[in-house]
This record gives structure tokens, sequence and C-alpha cells, in this order.
């Protein structure tokens, strides 16, 4: 595996290929590891967001958590036209940091998972995939309950793929837009029907089902219940590109199938916009979820095995 390493506005990171980023805890000047701090932070960007922009929500995580491992999976439009074993091939470095961390044991801390809009959210379902291909492993301090998770989910679920598309992709002039909205279409239509012919579920479709999954990260996390791995919702009514309504609708779900829901509804951001909007207010409530994890963790270890 070729990696290049480097830093980005003070942080060193770790290239591992195209889409994959490490950047490792700041441990310098004697700071140890802060237990309630999870071992690793999985953030999915958007699709084809600028890395200035990315590093932003990299900065917020390692203020929040420095003693983490911050892993950034980038997203871009050729998500739309890779198979899915190359897809599968290039998150293979996640799912190794994963399991090397996740054997350390007592000392791993859990992971916390944070999704960007759409585009995000097609890379995690993607890890999964990659994950459910994992053999279980045998080691309890690998595959359990103890261990903390929690997912974040910014700006997503949205549920019209075609429309979600045109109002990301297409420029904001009036002239322009019009013309750039049947190549979007046509492109559109190319991949559903290639997604279709593989014997897939729309996209959209899947990844609503998928985040409502109990089993959030599978081969780590146990299905057996959803109320030890709380979600936070971050959303607006303003967003055009995933539409309040759709979210609204995700976590009426997650609450039916027993998810432990918290809620971050702004008024007038747009999409993936809330973190520079309110950053206080974004990445407290970021942090106050996986405070709750830990704490959900803490509980069900205390539970007696039957």
């Amino acid at each position: 595996m070729t990696t290049m390493s480097g830093k980005l506005n003070g942080s060193d990171y770790l290239d591992l290929n195209s889409v994959v980023r490490l950047y490792p805890p700041n441990l310098t000047e004697g700071r140890n590891v802060i237990s309630m701090h999870p071992s690793i932070v999985l953030l999915f960007g958007w699709m084809d967001a600028h890395p200035a922009h990315l590093i932003k929500y990299v900065e917020g995580l390692q203020s929040t958590f420095p003693t983490s491992h911050v892993i950034l999976i980038r997203s871009t439009s050729g998500f739309y036209f890779t198979s899915q074993k190359q897809l599968e091939r290039l998150l293979i470095p996640v799912v190794d940091i994963i399991q090397t961390e996740a054997k350390n044991g007592a000392i791993f801390r859990g992971i916390l998972v944070h999704v960007l809009s759409n585009g995000g959210g097609f890379q995690f379902m993607t890890l999964r995939k990659v994950l459910r291909k994992m053999p279980v492993s045998q080691d309890p301090t690998v595959h359990c309950s103890e261990t903390p998770t929690a997912l974040v989910l910014d700006s997503t679920p949205g549920d019209n793929g075609l429309e979600s598309s045109i109002t990301s992709m297409a420029p904001s002039n009036p002239i322009l837009h019009l013309l750039a909205v049947p190549p979007i279409a046509a492109l559109y239509s190319i991949f559903y029907m290639m997604n279709s012919l593989r014997g897939n579920s729309p996209i959209f479709q899947e990844l609503r089902t998928t985040l409502n999954s109990p089993d959030l990260l599978p081969s780590i996390t146990s299905p057996l219940n959803p109320k030890e791995t709380p979600r936070l919702y971050v959303y607006s009514e303003r967003d055009s590109i995933t539409a309040a309504p759709k979210v609204a609708a995700h976590i009426q779900e997650s609450v039916l199938k027993g998810f432990d829901v918290d809620v971050e509804k702004f008024l007038d951001t747009q999409h993936i916009s809330h973190a520079r909007r309110d950053p206080k207010r974004y990445w407290g409530s970021v942090q106050r979820l996986w405070a709750k994890a830990v704490a959900a963790a803490a509980g069900s270890s205390m539970r007696p095995s039957l």
C-alpha cells in the first residue's frame, strides 16, 4: 500500500490511498490518551467536497477529541461509475485500522461515525459491505456491546436521487443551470439502470435502510440493542438538497426501531453549513452524543449475561 504523509493547517496526516486520509491523535507535549475519547472517528465527507472545507470538520473533531484517530473518507462523483469491487478495495485500509484498534481489547475506546450528506452516506454503505465480509472475531473484546459507538448524520439521508443530484451539481446561474440539467439527468439515469442491472436496490432506498440498521459496524458492533448506539441528526428546514421532511421521516423510523435519537434542527442553514453557522451548538451536540455512547456502553457492561 502506497502512503504519503504531510501537514495541512498544522495537522499531520497520512494518505492511505486516493480517498482515505488518517489524522493521528495529538499526543504531543506529554498529553495522555483520554479514556472518554473514541479510539477512532470515521469522518465521511460529502461528494466532491473541497479539501479546505473538509479540514474544518477534521479540526472540529480534533478539538473535541484530541486523542482520537480521525479517518477521513472522501467521496467523489466517480462513485456512481466505479465498480463495487473497487469501491470496497479502497476502504480496506479503514477496516485494517478498525480491526487493529479493536484488538486492543480493554483499551479500545470505541468508534464515532460522522456522516456528512448523502455522498458520505454512500461511502459508509460501502464500508459496511466490507465489514460484513470480514470473519467475526472469536475474541469477545473485539465484538461486544461494551464498546462505545455512536452515529452523527449531518444533512442526510435524502430520498430523491435525481432531484438532489441536480440541485447539488448544477450551477446556480439560471441559464447554466438549465443547460446542465439534461446531462446530469442522463448520467443519473445511466447509473440508475446499471445499479438495477446489478440487482441492487435504488441507492437512496439502500441508504435509508442501511442507516437504520442496528448493526452499525458489522463484525465490530452488536446488533442486539439499538439503544447502545445513540445517534444524532443534524438538519435544516432550508436545506435545498436534503429536504427536511425526508430527514424527519427517517428520524421517526429510527425512534420506532428503538434507537436512542438526538436531533439538532436548524431553521435557516443551508446544506452542510450547520457547523459553520453555530460551531458551539454543533460540536457541543457531538460531544454530548459521545458521552451518551460511553454511558450506554458502561451500562451494558454492568448488566449480567444471560
